[in-house]
């Protein structure tokens, strides 16, 4: 069944929901689109946003291109010429033309784009990218700025500018910090 935006919907849901142009409270679906529009939330096992915003993103695989999210969990995320604050996900691939504020991730991919802060529990992949704080087992760089990372193995140019013991406090600063947000993120939900 495809479902497709009514000016006066509410929350949508079905098998496929396509949003065009408008803006929906909710979506419930295996298969959601949008496009030119936004949403409150939005709960499927695929998701693509096009040239739209949304508040929250639950998915299994999960796509955003020219648009705009608050918070995005998924076990896959793709994002290009967008704007996210926080994705919490599996595999991520950022870029190009991105901005992340916060990415949590088993392992990420960074190109052409701009992140403050990077948790990344496997490893972290930048390609022309600036990063403010980088958190990983692996970091690989490719013509890219890091402030501070804070990892076992860095590879690609690499110009230290934080020594590690002023790392080592910073990082358990950070952890300690990073514990107490998602501590409160979680409660929340």
């Amino acid at each position: 069944m495809d479902h497709t935006f009514e000016p006066q919907a509410g929350d949508l849901r079905g098998e496929t929901v396509n949003v065009q142009n408008g803006g929906v409270r909710d979506v419930y679906a295996a298969s959601a689109t949008i496009t030119r529009g936004g949403a409150r939330s939005v709960k499927a096992e695929t998701v693509t946003i096009k040239q739209a915003g949304v508040q929250s993103v639950e998915a299994h695989t999960f796509t955003l291109k020219q648009g705009g999210v608050v918070q995005v969990v998924a076990e896959q995320a793709q994002l290009a010429a967008s704007g996210v604050i926080l994705v919490r996900a599996g595999d991520v691939r950022v870029g190009p033309s991105c901005q992340v504020v916060g990415t949590l991730a088993d392992k990420v991919v960074i190109e052409d784009s701009i992140a403050p802060a990077i948790v990344a529990r496997q490893e972290a992949r930048l390609d022309q990218s600036a990063v403010g704080v980088i958190v990983s087992n692996r970091v690989a760089l490719s013509g890219s700025v890091v402030g501070m990372a804070v990892a076992d193995t860095v590879e690609g140019d690499v110009w230290v500018q934080v020594k590690p013991p002023v790392a080592a406090v910073f990082g358990a600063a950070f952890g300690a910090a990073l514990g107490v947000v998602l501590l409160i993120g979680w409660r929340g939900r």
